[in-house]
């Protein structure tokens, strides 16, 4: 199986992390968007891309994700109970947000200054961030993991969200504003497959 993505993309580490947290051997390419083996391979042109060992290729994070956890059945990452599921679910869709958030934060911040699109528009990508931790460290209260005593997708997401938070906006201090995600990152920053995947 290989995996086509980049260091810098968020989505791409959390199939990083997967992978490692379920043992799966895997071939990892860093590439970018417009190389020719992604264009091959996705006829979006997007990473991450997931090229699986008969060749056919999968595309979105959230597919390959779902595609892995079905192969691999342990750790089961998306549970098979329907409120369980929509549980975890609905903390990866959170995370995602903070994610997406964070990389249009950082898109923007490249442009040179009279192409950015104003206070207005950093204001509600912040409050878009500040909810979602917000919500998610009421909701953490005193689970070990986001949605009880085990690793799921909730924590793949929320550890790869925190992770590039803190990476690319490392001056929001998230931290301090809510121990109880960032005792949730510390544990989770501690497992083996989230140190590989986000290493410098």
């Amino acid at each position: 199986m290989k995996l086509l993505g980049a260091n810098a993309s968020p989505y791409a580490l959390k199939v990083i992390i997967v992978l490692e947290e379920k043992g799966l051997p895997y071939e990892y390419v860093v590439t970018r968007p417009t190389a020719p083996e992604v264009s091959a391979a996705n006829p979006l042109a997007k990473i991450p891309t997931f090229i699986r060992d008969d060749g056919r290729a999968l595309y979105d994070s959230a597919v390959i994700i779902e595609y892995l956890d079905g192969i691999a059945p342990a750790p089961k990452l998306i549970p098979e109970h329907f409120e369980d599921r929509i549980e975890v679910k609905r903390w990866d869709a959170l995370a995602d947000g903070i994610i997406d958030a964070t990389v249009a934060i950082m898109h923007e911040n490249r442009l040179a200054e009279v192409q950015r699109k104003g206070a207005d528009w950093y204001a509600r990508q912040q409050r878009k961030i500040d909810a979602a931790l917000a919500t998610m460290e009421r909701d953490l209260g005193a689970h070990r993991f986001c949605t009880g005593d085990s690793i799921t997708l909730a924590d793949v997401t929320s550890g790869a969200a925190l992770g590039y938070l803190a990476r690319v906006l490392p001056e929001l201090a998230w931290r301090s504003a809510h121990p109880g995600l960032a005792g949730l990152a510390e544990r989770l920053f501690a497992r083996p497959a989230f140190k590989k995947a986000l290493a410098p």
